[in-house]
């Protein structure tokens, strides 16, 4: 053997008939071509071995890819990780050449090196290895992770051997490293059947179903530690529905991207998608965002109302006056009108009311926007995609060269956008967009800010529409509010000396989900350009215009009387850095409740309680208990109504149900499981007992 141990030079020639990889598990059936091109790509990005990927984006781990090809390629397979191998079998390799091919010599047999080997298809490292030692190679296959492992034991870096312990401090000293959990990763195959398992199907089903039941805007489904958070934007306000068990995200998060046509593959970057559901005869566009977070991947669903598309400016609440302002704006020849607000305050409808509004067969209509949220018959409507070169400002100019006579841009960001938008609308065109500004005034001085001339804006400008949107008080549940002193001198202004005015809030019912509001109301304000505005703006301003309700532009909030409601004072939670475990009791016994409510609470729970069935169902909703615990008889609504009534509300269906009852019978206590109660427990109450089972309901639900 040569004892020469530098690394010789490669063939000249390369060995014929080389199989990849990628193209090997392709042919076993371990992969598609699909996956195999996907996986190619993220190779290129990445610089990374083909096996990696493949772990990576969690299609197959290196012990199933080195298992397969053992049996396909009839090679020996084994684990190494713990294995001793002798110092002269590892000298026959070079840490440069085990390193380079991923080998480890194993043993002699006889005059035959046998190597353990990740890829067992790379022919030019069998031809680097024969040319090295001078001796027949036979193959084993071995998974990667432990051929990484055994090269940083037998050939470690330069350097790393020195003693690096330090002689002072106490063993008390001593730190203990916690190591992070590793997510399991799911296979694909195995992702696309739990997606298309029938309780994962109805779980997602029921989140959207309920979703659009209360009018939320955007359904979160959230990964955390412990368990699965599902949240809803319900008028603007994000609002808790459940905690599921955490070992379902996996299966929702994948269900959730084959409705949206995602890749149930890729877990480790953003992806956007859409899809539509039917509920009650209306098809509800939905928009589809994943997210990859500490704890895996968040899901957002934005749900579009299609009646949304279908509104005129009449529908958005505008004051008669700021109406007919409006309705003059959108019915000039050309020029330029913005809508401003923050994120969420309705600036795409109104843009969508008023082309419903200018809608007609006479003229030609183009939009860009990045989505399309709303597909409008009779408009055209282009989606912005950089990957394709379509952005808002190249996009813009394309539309230019189409003939339109109204153009709507879905935002204003950047100079060029601007830039282009002023030049479409002095010659000949009717533009609409939206700039993000606090308010209609700050629209001129942020035009300016965009590199966009004082003449320009003043002569291209008709009007800038300021909006937000506030949650309006419940029609079902209104009542009158007396206003502390302070609050009413805050307001007084705006409200003048009317002593005839009535203040109201909403007290909470089933309508409103007990939140005392139902549905959002429109604020706007309206700034037209008069001529002394238009020569103040040519002359080049530094800040806002003032703007007040006897100037000749008009910026007017309507109807400022719903908007002066305030909100209840319960609507500001504080927050605490540890919550107690709430638990809810049910009892029409009062020496009972209080009996019960005094064991909790010695035990550190918080507890709320209730006298019957009616009263516990609307405190469930409310107050989101940990468990509930009720009793079987009870006046207006006894307790196997009330377990159905839970089980039956998406809300509520996940929280733990403990049932008591004096009757000592089976059939009272199957016809409370079979309700859905989750424990069973009969009168007199044993303390020891009956708060270990409160535990048992608590760790189960954990």
């Amino acid at each position: 053997m040569n004892n020469v141990k530098t690394t010789p030079e490669k063939p000249t020639k390369p060995p014929q008939n080389t199989l990849r990889l990628g193209e090997y598990l392709v042919t076993i059936g371990l992969i598609d071509k699909e996956t195999l091109n996907k996986a190619l790509i993220a190779q290129k990005s990445s610089k990374k071995k083909l096996g990696e990927v493949l772990m990576e984006m969690g299609i197959a781990d290196d012990v199933v890819i080195a298992k397969a090809l053992a049996v396909r390629l009839k090679l020996p397979y084994g684990r190494i990780d713990k294995a001793n191998i002798p110092d002269n079998i590892i000298s026959l390799i070079s840490p440069e050449l085990a390193e380079k091919h991923a080998v480890i010599p194993l043993k002699m047999n006889g005059n035959r090196l046998l190597v353990a080997m990740a890829n067992p298809l790379n022919l030019y490292a069998l031809e680097d290895l024969r040319f090295y030692t001078q001796l027949p190679i036979d193959r084993a296959v071995v998974p990667s992770s432990d051929v990484a492992v055994s090269i940083e034991k037998y050939y470690p870096k330069p350097g790393l051997e020195i003693n690096l312990s330090l002689e002072f401090g106490s063993d008390e000293d001593d730190i203990e490293v916690i190591e992070n959990k590793k997510e399991k990763e799911t296979p694909i195959r195995e992702l696309q059947d739990l997606g298309d398992l029938p309780p994962i199907v109805k779980f997602v089903n029921s989140v959207i179903a309920d979703a659009i039941k209360l009018k939320a805007s955007d359904i979160h489904i959230e990964p955390q530690e412990k368990s699965l958070v599902v949240r809803y934007r319900v008028d603007g306000i994000m609002r808790e529905i459940m905690r599921a068990d955490r070992n379902i995200h996996a299966a929702v998060a994948s269900r959730i991207k084959i409705m949206s046509n995602l890749d149930i593959s890729v877990k480790r970057k953003p992806q956007d998608g859409k899809a539509q559901v039917k509920q009650a005869g209306k098809i509800f566009d939905l928009r589809v965002s994943s997210l990859p977070t500490s704890y895996g991947e968040k899901v957002t669903i934005r749900i579009l109302n299609p009646a949304t598309a279908q509104l005129n400016p009449e529908d958005l609440g505008f004051s008669d006056k700021d109406l007919k302002t409006l309705h003059r704006s959108i019915q000039m020849p050309q020029g330029i009108i913005l809508v401003t607000g923050p994120t969420g305050s309705g600036k795409s409808s109104t843009l969508y009311a008023c082309l419903n509004k200018l809608n007609s067969p006479e003229v030609n209509i183009i939009t860009v926007e990045d989505p399309v949220e709303f597909d409008v018959p009779g408009i055209n409507q282009v989606p912005i995609n950089p990957a394709a070169g379509i952005t808002f400002s190249k996009g813009l100019r394309s539309i230019l060269r189409q003939d339109p006579d109204i153009v709507m841009v879905g935002e204003i960001r950047d100079q060029e956008t601007a830039v282009t938008a002023f030049q479409a609308a002095q010659t000949g065109h009717l533009v609409f967009s939206t700039l993000h500004t606090n308010d209609a005034p700050s629209a001129v001085v942020r035009l300016m800010d965009l590199g966009i001339d004082p003449f320009m804006v003043s002569s291209a400008l008709i009007a800038v529409l300021g909006q937000r949107l506030v949650r309006k008080i419940c029609e079902s549940c209104k009542a009158p509010d007396n206003l502390p002193p302070e609050q009413l001198e805050e307001i007084g202004p705006y409200i003048g000396n009317r002593k005839e005015v009535v203040f109201w809030k909403g007290t909470g019912c089933e309508a409103c989900q007990h939140t005392g509001y139902s549905g959002r109301l429109g604020l706007f304000e309206i700034l037209t350009l008069s001529s002394s505005l238009k020569e103040a703006i040519s002359g080049g301003l530094v800040a806002p215009p003032e703007i007040t309700n006897d100037s000749p532009a008009t910026a007017m909030v309507a109807p400022a009387q719903e908007a002066l409601t305030p909100k209840e004072e319960d609507d500001e939670r504080s927050l605490t850095t540890d919550c107690p475990i709430k638990i809810l009791v049910v009892d029409d016994n009062l020496v009972v409740l209080k009996l019960l409510r005094n064991l909790l609470e010695s035990e550190a729970y918080l507890v709320i309680t209730a006298e019957n069935g009616v009263e516990a169902f609307q405190l469930a909703k409310t107050e989101n208990p940990d468990i509930i615990v009720t009793d079987y008889e009870m006046p207006e609504m006894d307790g196997v109504m009330l377990i159905k009534e839970l089980k039956g509300e998406i809300a509520t269906r996940f929280i733990p149900v403990m049932m008591l009852t004096a009757r000592d019978e089976e059939e009272s206590e199957l016809e409370g499981l079979n309700a859905g109660a989750d424990d069973y427990l009969t009168k007199p109450i044993a303390r020891k007992r009956f708060l270990a089972r409160v535990a048992l309901l608590l760790k189960h639900k954990k």
